[in-house]
């Protein structure tokens, strides 16, 4: 070994054990989670602690803690209380936020479950949850203090059911553990739920770059049992008791399929460890949802089901990537003010576009990048995105973001999930 390898090798030994040692310091093996909801209208939100609760697993990363890489509506912090040191870091989004954009916000104040989960503390910590007011502005909602012997933590599980591994290729800490819930399976259908799983995990897998990082990702298919099959449909007036009360016609979309049950969601992902959730919905109807760090739902048999919405949705809840698609009246079309940059890596107002894939453009493109044969297969700033036909914009043609046609993650988007797989287990 030559002296400047050597040298680099030393380096990286003393990086490894400094970093495992402030995870040690601070934390332990089990979760710690944070339920808590967050109430308002389009103009104000509030938030309310409602419990926290010790699970049996910690899954998620033990290195860069304090690094929240800027993704998510809101984010939260934990922070010794001694010293005062930030030790972790985390960014999410919310339904909540996308229901203040919809016309009802204007009207009427409503209140959403929201869950955050971090590696048990060994002292007592600080917890402070903002939301964010601009691309690098953020406002604080709430601060409480943890104290992990407190008797009042929950240290309760709901009644097991069947678990079964559906691939498993690294530790917990060294993996992308993704939680698959069933929604809408009988006790009857449990085996068509495994199957189902197990076919969600295949298609996964022949996508960039989940294919590429197939040995660092693990899934689990989670047995909830329903008492009726399938998932409700409002729109048609036709409720299901099923085990996480997931619906269509969100927002009055009917495409749009989300559970207001968070905390039950993640009653049972936390019968194995979790980075991401996805909610497996025992239906035809064609449909999803997918919100980043909070999860992806879509049904399981619809024909695109276990192919594009598949990846469509996990881009969102897992790598924070928007819709690059636009529609007249879309539901969603008061979500972003283009004179805000957008926190999502694969879509611009052109604000802070520094920030975003102006350096992988092409030499010499053209900004904005208009729609000729030649630029549609390059990098470039192509107008629409976001829900809006004008003054947002999106760096290809067309992705798996944008249309079901393509045939999948536009460069710029890969980029950013591959970045996001890379911060969990590295």
């Amino acid at each position: 070994m030559s002296k400047p390898t050597h040298i680099l090798f030393l380096f990286l030994i003393f990086c490894s054990s400094v970093f495992s040692q402030q995870y040690s310091s601070y934390f332990g093996e089990k979760a710690c989670r944070i339920d808590f909801q967050l109430s308002g209208n389009a103009k104000s939100t509030t938030a309310t602690l409602s419990k926290i609760i010790q699970e049996p697993f910690w899954g998620g990363r033990r290195l860069h803690l304090t690094d929240d890489m800027n993704l998510g509506e809101y984010r939260f912090q934990v922070l010794d209380s001694i010293s005062n040191a930030l030790i972790y870091a985390e960014g999410f989004s919310t339904l909540y936020f996308e229901w203040q954009s919809t016309p009802e916000a204007l009207l009427v104040n409503k209140s959403f479950e929201q869950s955050v989960q971090f590696p048990y503390p060994l002292k007592a910590v600080k917890v402070i949850i903002e939301r964010r007011l601009d691309f690098d502005k953020w406002e604080k909602l709430i601060q409480f203090g943890i104290s992990p012997d407190d008797k009042l933590i929950r240290k309760t599980l709901p009644t097991k059911v069947p678990i079964k591994t559906i691939c498993k290729t690294a530790s917990p800490d060294k993996a992308i553990d993704i939680a698959v819930i069933a929604e809408g399976y009988t006790v009857k259908q449990r085996a068509k739920f495994f199957r189902d799983a197990k076919k969600l995990a295949e298609n996964l897998f022949t996508h960039e770059p989940f294919a590429k990082y197939k040995s660092r990702i693990n899934v689990y298919a989670i047995a909830a049992a329903s008492i009726d099959t399938g998932v409700s449909k409002p729109q048609n007036d036709n409720w299901r008791n099923s085990a996480l009360g997931s619906h269509y016609y969100t927002f009055y979309s009917d495409r749009y399929l989300t559970t207001p049950n968070v905390f039950t969601v993640h009653d049972y992902a936390a019968l194995v460890p979790y980075d991401a959730i996805y909610i497996l919905a025992n239906t035809k109807t064609y449909g999803g949802g997918g919100i980043y760090n909070f999860y992806t739902l879509a049904s399981a048999d619809s024909k695109r089901a276990q192919t594009e919405v598949t990846v469509h949705e996990f881009g969102h809840s897992f790598a924070g990537l928007a819709d690059e698609y636009f529609y007249d009246n879309d539901a969603l079309d008061g979500m972003y003010d283009i004179k805000i940059e957008p926190w999502e890596p694969n879509i611009s107002s052109l604000v802070k576009f520094d920030t975003k894939w102006k350096a992988d453009l092409p030499e010499g493109i053209v900004i904005p990048t208009p729609l000729t044969d030649e630029n549609k297969a390059k990098i470039g700033v192509f107008e629409g995105g976001g829900y809006l036909k004008k003054g947002m914009y999106r760096p290809f043609f067309d992705c798996r973001m944008r249309t079901n046609t393509a045939k999948g993650f536009c460069p710029v988007c890969e980029k950013a999930v591959e970045k996001r797989i890379l911060f969990l287990t590295e």
